[in-house]
């Protein structure tokens, strides 16, 4: 692929440039001022052996997903060495500065990398003394927000384990502390900003699931700031992943159930709300886990935060409620909750397949398991008939339609009975209608 083909054509890198930079049409950035990868203003420019040039992030971003060629030229790499362009960068930022009353804002000088001597001092301030440790914690964090490779070379020396201990001894310092603990706190959320910022091995994974730096987690979770909120249900999400037993211990925990819950109310920070429901959809595949969510009133928030979010928060929402569903508990909370199957049918339509395949099986499985008839009612009221039939010749994935056929079963079975009948549906009102109808669902 040629350098002309990564750019694409000169007008469209310059309409996407000023739509990413919101500069105004008047201010047009030089091609070759532009990553070939992500088509924006390079920051750190950096050179390949192929001559080509592109911003560090991207290009470190490219070569860590495991490829050995240039994205610009397709030539395979002799070398993955990335030279910076200095020359480049300065021109960059002498371009900014003369822009700078269109509002173009001057790109700082990049710092150097982090070297592994730099951040085994850091980590050894970290486990010496604690007040040191506070500042090595400090800097650490901030060599692991400046860049990709800095982060990699923090994984490498093994800084997780170091960091995991450093909680736990922070967390039993304020545990038995009867003065302010402030300190501790801060630099507890330091060390786990850091954390969730790199990639854990089986290693790390062993050293965080310790008792006190599970504990100093869950703390986190449930008191401390909405970054370190947001961080915790991130770093729990990675540790519950692959083994049942972290998810159990999680959900013992004081608070720990209540703070994912807490953590969906946050209606202003749409990422708070994602890793969340990210974490609950892990943690919760333990049937007991489940019962705890649901005693946190988990499907209250859930069906609350519906009405107006974005479609991969619903995705995630819904994905909880279809767990919940497979308890008792959580078909008893649904059933309970005025808006809970109104909102599940209006949402089988128009949202996303993920969300209709969810949103049917969590119908069909309060329908099979409803010990009365105003569970069915109250679906039948809220249309559940007509979108459920608008589903079979649709393009959802086949569990859906094995769903919502069983789902229309089991409406037919008390449609006889069923006297206020939703508008538009109100023209099946005897029974040879009604055997039609039965028979062609069975035939679909």
């Amino acid at each position: 692929m040629g350098l002309d083909m990564a750019l694409g054509s000169s007008l469209q890198v310059q309409e996407r440039t000023q739509l990413k930079l919101q500069l105004p049409h008047q201010v047009i950035v030089p091609a070759f001022f532009l990553c070939p990868i992500s088509l924006e203003l390079m920051r750190d420019p950096v050179t390949l052996c192929t001559g080509m040039t592109f911003d560090r992030a991207s290009i470190e971003r490219w070569l860590g997903l495991g490829h050995n060629t240039c994205p610009a030229t397709n030539q395979i790499l002799e070398s993955q060495e990335l030279i910076p362009n200095h020359t480049l960068r300065r021109l960059i930022q002498n371009w900014c500065v003369a822009n700078k009353a269109y509002g173009v804002e001057r790109i700082p000088t990049p710092k150097a990398p982090a070297e592994p001597g730099d951040v085994k001092q850091l980590l050894e301030g970290i486990g010496q003394c604690e007040e040191v440790g506070c500042d090595s914690l400090k800097n650490l964090w901030s060599l692991a927000k400046e860049c990709e490779r800095n982060r990699r070379c923090i994984e490498k020396v093994g800084a997780v384990p170091i960091l995991a201990k450093a909680l736990a001894q922070l967390w039993v310092g304020m545990r038995y502390s009867a003065g302010c603990n402030r300190g501790r706190e801060v630099a507890c959320e330091e060390a786990l900003a850091t954390i969730a910022l790199l990639q854990l091995d089986d290693g790390d994974r062993r050293a965080l699931v310790a008792p006190e730096s599970l504990e100093c987690l869950v703390f986190l979770l449930t008191s401390g700031s909405l970054d370190a909120k947001l961080n915790a249900a991130d770093v729990i999400h990675t540790l519950c992943e692959e083994d049942p037993h972290v998810k159990t211990a999680v959900a013992s925990l004081p608070g720990a159930m209540k703070g994912l819950v807490n953590l969906l109310k946050d209606d202003l920070c749409p990422r708070a709300v994602q890793a969340g429901l990210r974490c609950l959809l892990c943690v919760c595949l333990p049937r007991s886990n489940r019962v705890m969510a649901i005693e946190c009133r988990a499907i209250s928030v859930v069906v609350e935060l519906l009405p107006n979010t974005e479609k991969r928060t619903k995705e995630l929402a819904f994905a909880v409620m279809e767990i919940l569903a497979n308890c008792a508990e959580g078909r008893e909370a649904i059933s309970n909750h005025a808006l809970a199957i109104p909102m599940i049918v209006k949402s089988m339509l128009g949202v996303s397949q993920r969300v209709t395949e969810c949103a049917v099986s969590t119908l069909w499985v309060v329908l099979s398991y409803a010990s009365n008839r105003s569970v069915t009612n109250t679906a039948l009221q809220a249309g559940a008939f007509a979108n459920l039939l608008m589903l079979l010749p649709g393009e959802c994935s086949q569990r859906a339609k094995h769903k919502a056929r069983d789902s229309l079963r089991l409406l037919n079975e008390n449609w006889g009975s069923y006297t206020c009948r939703p508008a538009d549906e109100a023209r099946i009102i005897n029974k040879r209608d009604l055997g039609q109808l039965r028979f062609k669902t069975d035939l679909v």
